[in-house]
């Protein structure tokens, strides 16, 4: 079952450079806004918005992303551990991405048996390229092959391109298993005044399940303040 959530993209705000001993501004060698997104509860997970600065600590949502969040320092954004320290995922991100979503995926428990995230980096500006418009993540590890809306499409491992998709997307997957085929994902996602929509393909719940879980993020910027979540 997808999980609906509408969220207000805030607007760019300032983000304040730290400034060396020299009494000289320093360039930070990166700058970006940032939220994040996590299928599964996270949480204990902090970063430094600024070298030397506090760290903050990271608020997520279990079916909407973050607040907004700023950072400027070096190339590498560290998320750790707030309790140990411990570093759970280093992100970079590329230098044209100013604003951006980072999906986080728990990876397998190392031997301190603390979860360790790989981090999707979504373009937030690619929403605002394409209204009414349905990008895909597929992160589900099976192959997938359906159509949208009745267009035929095959997808790829990771992000897929925006399809252009009106009021809404009608979206039937299905993958293969020992020769046959199996219904995967069916959903019709409301994507109407919506400046994009994005579906989020995860693993099956069970193991052995072909059924994938999924998550679905609106932007929705004609209602400010009204972020909701539907199952």
């Amino acid at each position: 079952m997808a999980h609906f959530c509408r969220y207000l993209i805030p607007s760019w705000f300032v983000l304040f450079v730290a400034f060396t001993g020299t009494g000289r501004s320093a360039v930070p060698e990166r700058q970006i806004n940032f939220t994040v997104f996590a299928a599964a509860p996270v949480a204990t997970l902090e970063y430094q918005p600024l070298p030397a600065a506090a760290s903050v600590p990271l608020v997520f949502y279990p079916t909407a992303r973050s607040q907004r969040y700023s950072y400027a320092g070096p190339e590498a954004l560290i998320f750790r551990h707030a309790l140990t320290g411990a570093v759970m995922a280093q992100i970079t991100v590329p230098s044209d991405v100013k604003e951006a979503l980072f999906i986080l995926v728990a990876q397998k428990p190392s031997a301190t048996s603390r979860d360790i995230f790989s981090v999707h980096v979504i373009d937030e500006t690619l929403f605002r390229r394409a209204p009414d418009s349905l990008t895909i993540l597929n992160l589900s590890g099976l192959p997938l092959a359906g159509t949208v809306n009745g267009n035929a499409c095959v997808l790829s491992a990771g992000l897929n391109a925006a399809v252009r998709v009106g009021g809404v997307a009608a979206v039937t997957l299905r993958t293969p298993f020992r020769s046959r085929s199996y219904q995967a994902y069916a959903e019709t996602i409301p994507v109407r005044n919506s400046t994009g929509a994005l579906l989020v393909l995860l693993p099956p719940y069970r193991a052995g399940s072909l059924e994938v879980q999924s998550r679905v993020l609106l932007d929705n910027p004609t209602r400010p303040g009204a972020d909701e979540a539907q199952e």
